[in-house]
């Protein structure tokens, strides 16, 4: 995976979004090189207060567009971290991507090579979903509060 500040530059910037403390981040896991239980365990340790998006397998631009995803998170103020797991099903095809929340799987998709360009929003969608699930008073904190008339 490439450094953060390497790719922070392909998020869109989000005019709505909340300021981001400059010491939150992506909290990148690397656990390609453990067992599917030992990366299941590192996933559920990172999400336990926040969401963790899981990439089990894949090519590097299903893996960098998951990553993204979890960057434009993070620019909206949500905690994250990513997780690069092993590969989940010995299939040469695609990847098997997770959202944890609270450290358990709470939704699973899998996208083809040929779907690359899908990911990103598809998981940044998985996430807020499950952000806004786990997190309300998170969630209420970043929404601008609405203007009485």
């Amino acid at each position: 995976m490439m450094p953060a500040s390497a790719i922070a530059q392909d998020a869109p910037a989000n005019q709505n979004a909340t300021p981001v403390a400059a010491t939150q981040s992506v909290q990148y896991v690397g656990a390609e090189g453990e067992t599917l239980g030992g990366a299941r365990m590192m996933a559920a340790a990172a999400s336990r207060d926040k969401i963790a998006i899981v990439v089990w397998g894949g090519n590097r631009e299903l893996q960098q567009e998951a990553y993204n995803a979890a960057l434009d998170l993070n620019d909206m103020g949500i905690r994250v971290a990513f997780v690069l797991a092993p590969d989940y099903n010995d299939e040469d095809e695609g990847a098997v991507m997770q959202v944890y929340g609270m450290s358990l799987p709470r939704r699973e998709t899998a996208a083809g090579f040929d779907n690359a360009h899908l990911v990103r929003g598809a998981m940044r969608d998985a996430g807020m979903d499950v952000y806004r699930e786990l997190f309300p008073e998170q969630v209420a904190m970043l929404q601008p509060a609405a203007t009485i008339r």
